[in-house]
């Protein structure tokens, strides 16, 4: 057969296509098509993308928690050697240099307020060093005061100046004697660190205590307060909306929690806050709730 007669017998084959057939025909997709395609594409992202930002937070909560036990090694230290918790401040009136409860740790630790292990990967207030007229600003807080307002010796850290070490105080207010190891009657179940309470802090406080030019900020101020907590988050205070969008993007809504025998907890924001016995009895070393002692500003 000779190629004239191929092209006959095959008219609609590309084989033998002549110069004068024009280009051969490339299929494509069709636009309703291509819509199909993104569409498909754009659920499968919408399905995966929580899936992907759960596992993204909880590896940010696992680095947090791993912060968290070292500090819990560096504080069982501390009171191995000195038989007794770190206050949460040393008191100003004693004419001394302000000097807050990390800085015990840093010997044991070999950190800073503001290095790494003191930062949760999830935080994103600001972390800055305390002086005499400010606490520090940061990711962690300390169970100073359990359920009562203010210093009290129900939490770890009471009342007492550098000028009383140990022993009774000399005016006879106990608040100021040091916590030791055998005031927590059930370490297992008492409240020592964690992801501190947030609070707003406008630019005008930065300025004026800390020297710093900078947005508002929702920080902590190296502290785990219940009271304090549950007075920033009322509807009636200032900030407390931003307070309570922060704390739940932090761990969606959970904290990481270290206690007196080294072990942390991962609990739900409204659970480790809550007002019941079972819950109030983890912030005092009594291991007793205290409810008594909780206000409302």
């Amino acid at each position: 057969m000779l190629p004239s007669d191929r092209k006959a017998a095959c008219p609609h084959s590309l084989w033998f296509r002549g110069a004068d057939a024009g280009p051969a025909r490339v299929a494509a997709f069709t636009l309703i098509e291509l819509l199909v395609v993104i569409a498909v594409i754009a659920i499968l992202a919408a399905l995966l993308l929580p899936a992907l930002t759960a596992a993204k937070q909880a590896g940010l909560s696992a680095r947090c928690q791993g912060n968290l036990r070292q500090l819990g090694l560096s504080l069982l230290m501390y009171t191995e050697d000195y038989s007794r918790f770190p206050v949460y401040n040393f008191d100003p009136d004693a004419f001394e240099p302000m000097e807050f409860w990390h800085e015990k740790l840093t010997p044991y630790v070999q950190a800073r307020w503001t290095n790494e292990i003191y930062r949760c990967p999830a935080y994103r207030g600001a972390t800055v060093d305390g002086n005499d007229v400010a606490t520090p600003l940061g990711s962690y807080g300390y169970n100073a005061n359990g359920t009562q307002w203010s210093y009290s010796e129900l939490g770890l850290g009471g009342r007492y100046s550098k000028m009383v070490w140990e022993g009774d105080s000399p005016d006879g207010n106990t608040s100021l004697v040091a916590i030791t190891q055998s005031t927590v009657k059930v370490p297992s179940d008492m409240i020592a660190l964690g992801d501190a309470h947030l609070i707003w802090v406008n630019p005008l406080l930065l300025r004026i205590l800390y020297d710093l030019k900078s947005q508002e900020t929702y920080s902590g101020m190296a502290l785990i307060d219940i009271n304090s907590r549950n007075n920033v988050q009322a509807p009636k205070w200032p900030g407390s909306a931003g307070v309570l969008k922060a704390t739940r993007q932090r761990h969606r809504n959970r904290s990481n929690v270290l206690f007196c025998d080294g072990h942390v907890q991962n609990i739900r924001e409204e659970k480790l806050f809550e007002r019941t016995d079972s819950a109030l009895r983890r912030w005092n070393n009594d291991n007793e709730p205290h409810a008594e002692k909780l206000i409302n500003l």
